[in-house]
């Protein structure tokens, strides 16, 4: 099963455009049971999962256009009617969206960078176990991820975090990638004791 589990790892890869099927209700739950499963410090579940579906993922759409016609205006610009339709249809992308939340629980003893790390580590839970039950994903974040009007629509709070947009679905034919092979140069290295 060793050798399986890290083929599994190898060949996952993020795949920007994804069509129906997407997860059913039960494999929905299996990869959950999988986020949450992830290394979490004094068992606080820092994480929430929201899905995107349906009718909920279009509505979502206009909070994103919504919020980046804001972000525009700060800085002084206008969105074109192009960005405004980019921004309200991306979640269109994936059949199925789960949003990946890191939920502040205020411990004193778990800093909030564990906590953030520990939704992080949930995500990438979601994805492998999104690729072991013949799926593929793919984990986004950009502007919306980091802004607090997106949160707030969530039902987050500012003490929160958006750890990623994670699109879920089947790769349209022709479209699926090889697996890739880790460049390793430069990134690992052994710690030697300073000599006396």
């Amino acid at each position: 099963m060793g050798g399986e589990l890290v083929e599994l790892i190898l060949a996952r890869r993020s795949i920007g455009r994804l069509v129906e099927p997407a997860p059913d209700d039960d494999e929905l739950r299996r990869i959950f049971e999988a986020a949450a499963s992830a290394p979490d410090h004094m068992e606080l579940r820092p994480w929430k999962f929201i899905v995107l579906r349906g009718e909920a993922k279009d509505a979502f759409g206009q909070v994103l256009a919504d919020t980046y016609v804001e972000r525009v205006k700060v800085v002084g610009g206008q969105p074109t009617d192009g960005q405004l339709k980019k921004e309200r249809t991306k979640l269109g992308r994936a059949p199925l969206v789960v949003v990946v939340c890191a939920i502040n629980r205020h411990d004193d003893e778990v800093p909030w960078v564990e906590q953030l790390l520990a939704a992080g580590a949930a995500a990438e839970n979601m994805l492998l176990a999104t690729k072991a039950l013949g799926y593929d994903s793919m984990w986004r974040t950009g502007p919306p991820a980091y802004d607090h009007t997106v949160m707030h629509a969530l039902g987050l709070t500012d003490q929160d975090a958006i750890v990623g947009f994670v699109y879920i679905g089947t790769p349209a034919e022709g479209r699926e990638l090889p697996p890739h092979e880790p460049d390793l140069e430069g990134v690992v290295e052994e710690w030697q004791a300073p000599a006396p």
